[in-house]
Protein backbone atom coordinates (compact mmCIF):
# COMPACT_ATOMS: atom_id res chain seq x y z
CA UNK A 1 0.00 0.00 0.00
CA UNK A 2 1.08 3.84 -0.13
CA UNK A 3 0.52 6.80 -1.69
CA UNK A 4 -0.24 7.58 -5.43
CA UNK A 5 3.82 7.90 -6.91
CA UNK A 6 5.47 6.16 -4.48
CA UNK A 7 6.64 3.63 -6.67
CA UNK A 8 4.22 0.76 -5.81
CA UNK A 9 3.77 -0.20 -9.91
CA UNK A 10 8.10 0.42 -10.40
CA UNK A 11 8.57 -1.35 -7.75
CA UNK A 12 6.59 -4.66 -9.44
CA UNK A 13 8.76 -4.01 -12.43
CA UNK A 14 11.39 -4.04 -10.91
CA UNK A 15 10.90 -7.66 -9.36
CA UNK A 16 9.72 -8.85 -12.70
CA UNK A 17 12.85 -7.13 -14.80
CA UNK A 18 10.41 -5.77 -17.52
CA UNK A 19 7.60 -3.58 -17.61
CA UNK A 20 4.53 -4.90 -16.80
CA UNK A 21 3.23 -2.87 -14.67
CA UNK A 22 2.15 1.15 -16.04
CA UNK A 23 4.45 3.91 -14.63
CA UNK A 24 2.47 7.46 -14.12
CA UNK A 25 5.00 10.68 -14.26
CA UNK A 26 2.09 13.30 -14.82
CA UNK A 27 -0.54 14.16 -12.38
CA UNK A 28 -2.96 11.80 -12.33
CA UNK A 29 -2.94 8.24 -10.95
CA UNK A 30 -1.80 5.93 -13.35
CA UNK A 31 -2.60 2.65 -11.16
CA UNK A 32 -6.57 2.93 -10.71
CA UNK A 33 -7.49 -0.86 -10.12
CA UNK A 34 -5.96 -3.89 -8.23
CA UNK A 35 -3.46 -5.28 -11.25
CA UNK A 36 -1.70 -8.54 -10.79
CA UNK A 37 1.64 -9.82 -12.34
CA UNK A 38 3.82 -12.87 -11.67
CA UNK A 39 7.17 -14.15 -11.78
CA UNK A 40 8.90 -17.75 -10.96
CA UNK A 41 11.22 -17.95 -8.73
CA UNK A 42 14.82 -19.55 -9.41
CA UNK A 43 15.83 -22.79 -9.11
CA UNK A 44 18.08 -22.01 -6.17
CA UNK A 45 15.78 -20.20 -4.46
CA UNK A 46 16.45 -20.83 -0.85
CA UNK A 47 12.17 -21.20 0.22
CA UNK A 48 10.33 -21.32 -2.76
CA UNK A 49 12.43 -22.76 -5.38
CA UNK A 50 10.34 -23.02 -8.90
CA UNK A 51 7.46 -21.14 -7.55
CA UNK A 52 5.38 -18.78 -8.87
CA UNK A 53 4.84 -14.64 -7.65
CA UNK A 54 2.21 -13.10 -7.77
CA UNK A 55 2.48 -9.25 -7.61
CA UNK A 56 -0.73 -7.37 -6.80
CA UNK A 57 -0.56 -3.40 -7.52
CA UNK A 58 -3.36 -1.26 -5.69
CA UNK A 59 -4.29 2.18 -6.28
CA UNK A 60 -3.47 4.68 -3.62
CA UNK A 61 -6.20 6.70 -1.24
CA UNK A 62 -5.05 9.67 -2.98
CA UNK A 63 -6.10 8.33 -6.14
CA UNK A 64 -6.91 11.56 -8.94
CA UNK A 65 -10.21 9.61 -10.24
CA UNK A 66 -11.59 8.00 -7.22
CA UNK A 67 -12.55 8.46 -3.39
CA UNK A 68 -11.12 7.12 -0.41
CA UNK A 69 -13.95 4.33 0.01
CA UNK A 70 -14.38 3.42 -3.36
CA UNK A 71 -10.48 1.92 -2.82
CA UNK A 72 -11.01 0.65 0.62
CA UNK A 73 -13.78 -1.01 -0.72
CA UNK A 74 -11.95 -2.86 -4.02
CA UNK A 75 -8.56 -3.83 -1.14
CA UNK A 76 -11.23 -4.73 0.74
CA UNK A 77 -13.20 -7.19 -1.51
CA UNK A 78 -9.70 -8.60 -3.35
CA UNK A 79 -8.60 -9.56 0.64
CA UNK A 80 -12.28 -11.28 1.40
CA UNK A 81 -12.12 -13.40 -1.55
CA UNK A 82 -9.01 -14.76 -1.32
CA UNK A 83 -9.66 -15.78 2.19
CA UNK A 84 -12.97 -17.14 0.98
CA UNK A 85 -10.97 -19.28 -1.42
CA UNK A 86 -8.67 -20.17 1.33
CA UNK A 87 -5.58 -18.42 -0.29
CA UNK A 88 -3.35 -17.18 2.72
CA UNK A 89 -1.94 -13.80 2.30
CA UNK A 90 2.25 -14.34 2.88
CA UNK A 91 2.53 -10.62 3.83
CA UNK A 92 2.48 -7.09 2.71
CA UNK A 93 3.84 -3.82 2.03
CA UNK A 94 3.29 -0.22 2.60
CA UNK A 95 5.60 2.40 0.71
CA UNK A 96 6.29 5.88 1.55
CA UNK A 97 8.49 8.40 -0.73
CA UNK A 98 11.55 9.63 1.68
CA UNK A 99 11.73 12.61 -0.80
CA UNK A 100 8.53 14.08 0.58
CA UNK A 101 8.71 17.11 3.03
CA UNK A 102 6.18 16.25 5.42
CA UNK A 103 3.85 13.51 6.40
CA UNK A 104 0.42 15.68 5.55
CA UNK A 105 -3.05 14.76 6.53
CA UNK A 106 -3.74 12.07 3.33
CA UNK A 107 -0.12 10.59 4.21
CA UNK A 108 -1.47 10.02 7.97
CA UNK A 109 -4.93 8.66 6.83
CA UNK A 110 -3.30 5.90 4.14
CA UNK A 111 -0.50 4.47 7.20
CA UNK A 112 -3.89 4.32 9.51
CA UNK A 113 -6.00 2.55 7.00
CA UNK A 114 -3.08 0.56 6.50
CA UNK A 115 -2.47 -0.65 10.16
CA UNK A 116 -6.54 -0.80 10.60
CA UNK A 117 -6.69 -3.07 7.11
CA UNK A 118 -3.74 -5.69 8.79
CA UNK A 119 -4.59 -5.86 12.42
CA UNK A 120 -2.38 -6.80 15.30
CA UNK A 121 -2.16 -10.54 13.99
CA UNK A 122 -1.10 -9.77 10.89
CA UNK A 123 2.19 -6.86 11.68
CA UNK A 124 4.72 -9.31 11.49
CA UNK A 125 3.91 -10.00 7.35
CA UNK A 126 4.17 -6.82 7.29
CA UNK A 127 7.17 -4.45 5.45
CA UNK A 128 7.42 -0.58 6.08
CA UNK A 129 9.98 0.58 3.25
CA UNK A 130 10.82 3.79 1.88
CA UNK A 131 11.50 4.80 -1.72
CA UNK A 132 12.80 7.22 -3.73
CA UNK A 133 16.00 8.02 -2.14
CA UNK A 134 17.64 9.07 -5.45
CA UNK A 135 16.06 12.49 -5.12
CA UNK A 136 17.57 12.69 -1.78
CA UNK A 137 20.35 15.71 -2.47
CA UNK A 138 23.37 13.77 -2.43
CA UNK A 139 25.05 16.59 -0.44
CA UNK A 140 22.27 16.41 2.15
CA UNK A 141 22.18 12.48 2.74
CA UNK A 142 21.38 13.54 6.72
CA UNK A 143 17.73 15.01 5.56
CA UNK A 144 16.53 11.14 4.43
CA UNK A 145 18.28 9.57 7.48
CA UNK A 146 16.55 12.34 9.54
CA UNK A 147 13.08 11.49 8.06
CA UNK A 148 13.64 7.72 8.18
CA UNK A 149 14.08 8.34 12.15
CA UNK A 150 11.24 10.40 12.54
CA UNK A 151 9.09 7.33 10.49
CA UNK A 152 10.45 4.58 12.30
CA UNK A 153 10.50 6.23 16.06
CA UNK A 154 7.18 7.82 15.67
CA UNK A 155 5.11 7.46 12.93
CA UNK A 156 5.33 4.15 12.32
CA UNK A 157 6.52 3.16 15.76
CA UNK A 158 3.69 0.97 16.52
CA UNK A 159 3.89 -1.17 13.55
CA UNK A 160 7.42 -1.86 13.83
CA UNK A 161 6.90 -2.66 17.65
CA UNK A 162 4.62 -5.20 16.95
CA UNK A 163 6.46 -7.44 14.00
CA UNK A 164 6.88 -4.95 11.24
CA UNK A 165 9.98 -4.79 9.43
CA UNK A 166 11.87 -1.77 7.71
CA UNK A 167 13.43 -1.55 4.70
CA UNK A 168 14.81 0.57 2.05
CA UNK A 169 13.50 0.44 -1.21
CA UNK A 170 15.77 1.27 -4.71
CA UNK A 171 14.42 2.24 -7.74
CA UNK A 172 17.60 1.71 -9.98
CA UNK A 173 16.80 -1.11 -12.90
CA UNK A 174 19.51 -3.17 -11.52
CA UNK A 175 18.93 -2.75 -7.54
CA UNK A 176 18.49 -6.02 -5.55
CA UNK A 177 15.14 -5.92 -3.28
CA UNK A 178 14.67 -9.31 -2.76
CA UNK A 179 15.06 -8.97 0.80
CA UNK A 180 11.32 -7.86 1.16
CA UNK A 181 10.56 -10.78 -0.83
CA UNK A 182 12.19 -13.22 1.32
CA UNK A 183 11.52 -12.11 4.25
CA UNK A 184 8.01 -12.29 3.68
CA UNK A 185 8.31 -15.63 2.15
CA UNK A 186 9.92 -16.82 4.98
CA UNK A 187 6.71 -16.70 7.01
CA UNK A 188 4.27 -17.99 4.38
CA UNK A 189 3.86 -21.21 5.97
CA UNK A 190 2.33 -20.18 9.26
CA UNK A 191 -1.06 -19.30 8.54
CA UNK A 192 -2.91 -15.67 9.13
CA UNK A 193 -5.93 -13.71 8.27
CA UNK A 194 -5.60 -9.85 8.09
CA UNK A 195 -8.07 -7.47 10.33
CA UNK A 196 -10.34 -6.84 7.42
CA UNK A 197 -10.65 -10.57 6.46
CA UNK A 198 -11.87 -11.41 9.36
CA UNK A 199 -14.64 -8.89 9.83
CA UNK A 200 -15.61 -9.04 6.67
CA UNK A 201 -15.69 -12.85 5.98
CA UNK A 202 -15.89 -13.93 9.59
CA UNK A 203 -17.84 -11.84 11.35
CA UNK A 204 -19.87 -10.64 7.98
CA UNK A 205 -19.58 -7.26 8.16
CA UNK A 206 -19.54 -4.78 5.35
CA UNK A 207 -16.69 -2.50 5.05
CA UNK A 208 -17.98 0.54 6.31
CA UNK A 209 -18.71 -1.61 9.60
CA UNK A 210 -15.10 -2.68 9.76
CA UNK A 211 -12.36 -1.05 11.62
CA UNK A 212 -10.73 0.83 8.66
CA UNK A 213 -14.30 1.70 7.20
CA UNK A 214 -14.96 3.22 10.64
CA UNK A 215 -11.49 5.30 10.36
CA UNK A 216 -11.72 6.68 7.07
CA UNK A 217 -15.58 7.96 8.11
CA UNK A 218 -14.49 9.57 11.08
CA UNK A 219 -11.73 11.22 8.86
CA UNK A 220 -14.27 12.27 6.63
CA UNK A 221 -16.09 13.35 9.00
CA UNK A 222 -13.43 15.82 10.41
CA UNK A 223 -12.67 17.15 7.11
CA UNK A 224 -16.13 17.71 6.22
CA UNK A 225 -17.52 18.70 9.35
CA UNK A 226 -20.17 17.22 9.06
CA UNK A 227 -21.32 13.45 9.42
CA UNK A 228 -20.00 11.31 6.19
CA UNK A 229 -22.51 9.90 3.75
CA UNK A 230 -23.82 6.32 4.72
CA UNK A 231 -22.00 3.47 1.96
CA UNK A 232 -23.93 0.89 0.73
CA UNK A 233 -22.21 -2.12 0.10
CA UNK A 234 -22.00 -2.91 -3.45
CA UNK A 235 -22.92 -6.19 -4.93
CA UNK A 236 -19.52 -7.64 -5.35
CA UNK A 237 -19.04 -6.94 -1.36
CA UNK A 238 -22.16 -8.51 -0.43
CA UNK A 239 -20.59 -11.34 -2.62
CA UNK A 240 -17.46 -11.36 -0.87
CA UNK A 241 -18.77 -10.77 2.35
CA UNK A 242 -21.09 -14.00 1.99
CA UNK A 243 -18.35 -16.08 -0.28
CA UNK A 244 -17.92 -19.93 0.87
CA UNK A 245 -14.36 -21.08 1.40
CA UNK A 246 -13.42 -23.34 -1.81
CA UNK A 247 -10.50 -25.27 -3.16
CA UNK A 248 -8.12 -22.89 -3.98
CA UNK A 249 -5.21 -23.27 -1.43
CA UNK A 250 -2.55 -20.49 -3.12
CA UNK A 251 -0.63 -18.47 -1.08
CA UNK A 252 -0.74 -14.14 -1.89
CA UNK A 253 1.46 -11.75 -0.84
CA UNK A 254 -0.77 -8.70 -0.85
CA UNK A 255 1.50 -5.97 -1.25
CA UNK A 256 0.34 -2.24 -0.91
CA UNK A 257 2.33 -1.60 -3.37
CA UNK A 258 0.36 -4.73 -3.21
CA UNK A 259 2.06 -8.01 -3.75
CA UNK A 260 0.89 -11.11 -3.78
CA UNK A 261 2.19 -15.29 -3.84
CA UNK A 262 0.68 -17.66 -5.66
CA UNK A 263 1.17 -21.67 -6.60
CA UNK A 264 1.54 -22.98 -9.70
Amino acid sequence: MGLTGTGKSTLINNFLREKVMPVGHGLNSCTQEIQCASITLPEDHPIWPNRRVVLVDSPGFDDSERGEFEILRKIAVWLASAYGEQTTIAGLVYLHDISKVRLGGIGLLSYELFHRICGPNALNRVVMATTHWSEIPSKHPEVGQIREQELQQEFWVEALTNGARYRRVSEAPEADNWGIIDHLLAKHFEAVATKIQEELVQRGLRVAQTEAGRTLKDAMHKRLGAPAPEVRPTREELRASSSQRGDNHGVYLFQFLVASWGTN
